[in-house]
């Protein structure tokens, strides 16, 4: 089931922004206009993402650097080594839409 989570507007392209939706903390990433939405925190030690830098399609972790692909949620150097889940989403009416039952596949 797909829940409103912001205006796309409310993220500029390039920008890395953490919401919160039913107690799950989502970050959300545009990149060059292309939505993607992850766990906003690091699965090796809950650092928030959101904080990281982002360089094209890796996400670095602000304290351990650990480095992740937006676009699957692969880690790409840990010392992390679980992925980051990725949510599905929908955009409908300049509204972005997550689906937090169901993962991207």
């Amino acid at each position: 089931m797909f829940l409103r989570l912001c205006s796309i507007e409310e993220i500029s392209p390039g920008e890395m922004r953490q919401f919160y939706l039913q107690g799950e903390e989502i970050l959300v990433v545009n990149l060059e206009g292309r939505i993607y939405c992850l766990d906003a925190r690091c699965s090796h030690a809950g650092a928030p993402l959101a904080e990281g830098s982002l360089q094209g399609e890796m996400l670095t972790c602000p304290w351990h650097y650990s480095q992740f692909r937006i676009t699957d949620g692969s880690v790409l150097r840990g010392p992390a080594t679980n992925p980051l889940r990725v949510y599905r989403t929908e955009i409908r009416d300049g509204q972005l839409f997550v689906d937090l039952l169901a993962p991207e596949i």
